[in-house]
């Protein structure tokens, strides 16, 4: 199955997703999708030079992806980004 792209129109600020990498059982995040939306537990995430953009890895939680794995690109100042759903 090749990849799925998933544009997020709207997700969590930086401190949700700190907390949710900090604590991967207990927290999770919400991002909202052109037609949809989606959980996701942080398993991994790396902060870029300008502060405001993530590449994060994890787990989809909810939705018809749930458990599968994601890597995402994501920008906490627009709120938008790309969420990668391998095959």
């Amino acid at each position: 199955m090749p990849d799925q792209m998933l544009h997020v129109i709207d997700g969590p600020d930086k401190p949700a997703l700190q907390w949710a990498l900090a604590y991967p059982d207990r927290e999770e995040v919400h991002f909202t999708l052109e037609d949809d939306s989606v959980d996701a537990s942080i398993s991994r995430m790396k902060e870029t030079a300008d502060g405001f953009s993530f590449e994060i890895e994890g787990v989809l939680t909810s939705g018809v992806y749930k458990s599968r794995p994601f890597r995402a690109s994501y920008s906490v100042g627009s709120r938008s980004g790309e969420i990668t759903i391998g095959g």
